[in-house]
This record gives C-alpha cells, structure tokens and sequence, in this order.
C-alpha cells in the first residue's frame, strides 16, 4: 500500500527529537559597570573607624551612668524612708512609755477624796497639759463608747446582755486606747453589747476592778 507524501512528511517530522533548550550566556559586566560597583561599597577609613568606636563607648558610659544614678536614687529615697521608719518608731515606743503616766493621773482623780478641792484641780491641770503635749506629738484617742466594736482598735474584755445598746456596740470602757498616726499604740479594752436578753461572757478574766471603769 504506497502512503501520500502528506503522510510521510508527518512521520518524518514526529520522528525529529525536540530540541533542548540552551542557558542563555549572562551579559558580561562592562568594565564601567564593574568600577561603578567598586566605587559603591568603599572601605571605611582608620579615621570612620576610630569614630564608630568611640560613639560605642560613648553609649556604653552613658547607659553606666543612668544605671548609676538610678541606684543612688534608690538609695537615696531608702535611707529617707529607713530613716522617717526610725524616728517613727522611736517617737511610738515614748509616747506608749508615757501612757501609764497618763493612766495614773486619771485614777489619782478618780480617788481624789474631793474631786472639787485644790489637790484634784492640781493633778487635773497637770494632765491636761500633759495630754495636751502628746496631742501635739500626734497622740489621738480612739473612740470607744458606743461605737461598734472594731477588732482592729478595741479589745473585748466581755460581752454582755444590754437593753441600751445594740449587740456588738461598744457599752463600757476599763482602759482607754491611743493611736499615734496610722499605729495603734494601745487598743481600747472595751465590754461589748451582746444584745438584750443574751448571756454575758467574759473574753478576758483579767479585767480591771469596777471602780476604775471609764463611764
């Protein structure tokens, strides 16, 4: 069977292997080109060099001197504070010293066999500037008498049944209790109020004697 000449041409031409593509050769650089990019990235100079060096440093010290100055800030504003703790401290412990002081006075007028005559006048004066020197130093009384107890400045000697005051008010006081600032020197020993018809109940079995509760 003899094939048409269109035929073989098509199966001349199948048979030809396809040709590989080839890498394309990169352009050679121009010498132009070349000494464009030797003259873009010089070398730095001793000089560029020795500037750079310098600023490192620089920075080095500066940051040295900010942390230094921190730390003495610091300690500065410690041994103010240590300091301020210190005469705080110092100034509690004389003003509770002083107390008792206090304390005595006020029974010396409660025994006074005149609490109208010339000797109660006497220690009266006394304590009233005595009193009256703590309060300048800050001293202040915590309130007690019908106010409701607080844990944090009174202290509950006993609890008892009480148709004036309600349950948990503050109805007598033995001793009263100081504060100098925000520090409680000494909390008021107080009875609470257990409410009407309730039960007494002692807290503390060494209160103080009748007479020298405060009214």
């Amino acid at each position: 069977m003899k094939k048409d000449k269109s035929t073989i041409v098509d199966e001349a031409l199948d048979n030809i292997p396809p040709e590989e593509p080839t890498a394309e050769a990169a352009p050679e650089a121009s010498p132009e080109t070349a000494s464009g990019e030797a003259e873009a990235s010089p070398q730095p100079s001793e000089s560029e060099l020795e500037i750079a060096r310098l600023s490192a440093e620089l920075e080095k010290l500066k940051d040295q001197f900010l942390r230094a100055r921190a730390e003495f800030d610091n300690y500065r504003k410690r041994v103010l504070r240590d300091g301020e703790q210190a005469r705080t401290n110092a100034a509690q412990g004389i003003v509770r010293d002083l107390l008792p002081v206090a304390d005595n006075l006020e029974r010396a007028l409660l025994h006074a066999e005149d609490p109208t005559g010339g000797f109660a006048d006497g220690v009266r004066m006394v304590l009233k500037q005595f009193m009256e020197v703590l309060a300048a130093r800050g001293l202040e009384p915590i309130p007690a008498l019908g106010v409701p107890f607080d844990p944090n400045v009174h202290e509950a000697l006993a609890h008892m049944p009480s148709e004036e005051h309600a349950a948990g008010m503050v109805m007598n006081e033995f001793e009263r209790g100081y504060c100098l600032g925000s520090a409680v020197l000494r909390p008021s020993r107080v009875v609470v109020s257990s409410g009407s018809g309730a039960v007494a109940e002692n807290v503390d079995s060494t209160e103080p004697d009748e007479e020298e509760q405060r009214p």
